[in-house]
């Protein structure tokens, strides 16, 4: 019959505990304890040393406890084992071999009356990979690495602390920079940097990506102060970043110019977003005045490098105010970046159609201003916004992009109250999802209408209509189609405009994007999206 641990402990002689216990931890017991160390005290002691299931799987002790069972029980347990009856059990026993976790293991703690609880054993520590890849939280693509390491290249001479860096939109030029700002911040204490946007929306992005950016790569606490909108600071913080709008800052400099000077003294580094914007009179002034300070860097950020599509002389004071000091994205093995970033999914791959109206809203002499370079008039818009045909088309188009499965539009309206006739019309026509966005929309529903457009659940067909507010800072990847019908001469609105809807696969986009463009007059200079992008090269 099976046989308790503890009693075939017990059966042990004094040989045998001497081998289960080390004699001088039994000298030291007996001379702490308290009166007469006893069979069951020591039988005890082994048992809180060894365990049941150590001195079974132990084959020295496992030797020691089979040499102390009876002949009976130790037949019995051969039996039990399988091993059948022999004449000499105990040799039999000591010559049996227990695998662990084995049948015979198991049959052998069953006889030793083991509780289950006690064969339990705690998993394996697992063994580290030999090799493993740690990706970063806040990481950057090789191609955005490379532009990274040219700008630092520019910023750190201190003859000449400028640079452009010239990045398609959807490639990254926000996140890239940040790394860059990141960096300049871990280099010293304290470092004070300023943003530049015109907008709100664009600040707040770029403040939400620099908290997540130094979220992940900073060390050590750092103010982050906005300054747009309703958003006020008294002093500017000696080590962080802080967000300006270009309105807030032009309107705080004309009622104290003495405030614009002093905080450029207290400047590392600008950062002026599309910054084709930069010389702008006011803009230009007001960087001008900050980088009196000669210890302070700037870097410009744009998609597009130019102002114009052909004045080369105000393309070249862009480039002049960044001392040429251009880096695009260039990727080896291919021509044109976006060839690259088509091909990888970064974008998604743009499919152009023009729509021509069968109205002929323009005059001879719209014609004429445009075609001696200037842009539509107020008055051209407003008869295009009037031109019914015009409209229907656009709505029919819009129709026919939901029945293909597209879920996310985007139509740029000719101006404001075209931007609301065209969602109000929509709405008439089934579209439930369509809404207007423009300048006078105010701001928390504008909020609420972009998460909705931007959400990636299941909403049905959702159509924007907007006019001014959504060419920079919006993104939303799942957008896939969009109808241009503003009307522009300017190259870089229009490029800004395409690249609202070609965020590819790989950045949470979409594989293809179908751009309508409504052609009331021939745009000029733009062809393809790598075309645009190297437009402005021989200014540079």
């Amino acid at each position: 019959m099976p046989l308790s641990v503890e009693a075939a402990l017990a059966q042990v002689g004094d040989q045998g505990i001497a081998q289960l216990l080390d004699p001088t931890l039994l000298g030291l017991v007996r001379a702490t304890s308290e009166g007469h160390l006893g069979a069951k005290d020591r039988v005890r002691l082994i048992l809180d040393i060894r365990g049941r299931v150590d001195l079974l799987r132990n084959t020295e002790s496992r030797n020691i406890l089979f040499s102390a069972l009876r002949a009976e029980q130790a037949a019995n347990l051969c039996i039990a084992l399988g091993i059948g009856e022999v004449n000499h059990p105990w040799g039999a026993l000591s010559g049996t071999s227990f695998r662990r976790n084995s049948g015979m293991e198991s049959a052998l703690f069953d006889w030793f009356l083991v509780p289950n609880e006690d064969r339990i054993e705690a998993p394996p520590e697992p063994i580290p990979e030999t090799d493993s890849t740690i990706i970063p939280a806040y990481g950057l693509f090789p191609h955005q690495r490379t532009a990274l390491r040219r700008i630092e290249d520019f910023l750190n001479d201190s003859r000449q602390p400028r640079a452009f860096l010239h990045m398609p939109t959807g490639s990254g030029k926000t996140r890239t920079a940040m790394n860059l700002i990141c960096r300049e911040l871990l280099e010293g204490e304290p470092k004070s940097i300023l943003w530049l946007a015109y907008n709100g929306e664009l600040c707040e992005q770029a403040a939400s990506e620099f908290e997540r950016a130094w979220a992940h790569l900073g060390d050590r606490a750092v103010t982050m102060q906005r300054y747009w909108g309703p958003h006020e600071i008294d002093e500017v913080t000696e080590d962080g970043v802080i967000f300006v709008g270009l309105d807030k800052l032009w309107s705080r400099n004309r009622r104290d110019n003495t405030w614009l000077v002093a905080l450029g003294q207290r400047l590392d580094l600008v950062v002026f977003d599309e910054a084709h914007q930069s010389v702008a009179e006011t803009y230009k002034m007001m960087v001008e005045i900050m980088l009196l300070n000669e210890r302070c860097k700037l870097l410009g950020l744009s998609a597009t490098p130019g102002r114009t599509w052909n004045d080369p002389d105000l393309d070249r004071e862009l480039a002049d105010l960044y001392y040429r000091q251009k880096v695009a994205l260039e990727v080896q093995g291919y021509d044109s970046p976006l060839d690259f970033l088509v091909a990888e999914e970064y974008l998604s791959t743009p499919v152009f159609h023009d729509m021509t109206p069968p109205g002929r809203s323009l005059t001879e002499q719209d014609r004429k201003r445009i075609l001696e370079g200037g842009d539509f008039s107020e008055a051209a818009m407003d008869r295009l916004t009037d031109d019914d045909e015009r409209n229907l088309l656009i709505v029919q188009k819009v129709q026919d992009l939901i029945r293909e499965g597209h879920t996310r539009i985007l139509v740029f309206a000719t101006n404001v109250r075209h931007s609301a006739l065209l969602a109000t019309y929509m709405q008439h026509k089934g579209i439930a999802k369509a809404a207007s966005i423009t300048g006078d929309t105010p701001s928390d529903q504008r909020e609420r209408l972009l998460s909705e457009f931007i959400a990636e659940d299941d909403q049905g067909p959702i159509v924007l209509c907007n006019f001014g507010v959504l060419t920079t800072g919006f993104d939303a990847p799942k957008t896939s189609a969009a109808i241009i019908a503003r009307p522009t001469t300017s190259l870089v609105l229009y490029s800004q405009m395409v690249g609202r809807v070609i965020r590819g696969a790989k950045v949470g986009g979409t594989s293809s994007a179908e751009i309508w463009t409504v052609v009331d007059q021939e745009r000029p200079g733009f062809r393809s999206l790598s075309e645009a992008f190297w437009n402005w090269e021989d200014v540079w």
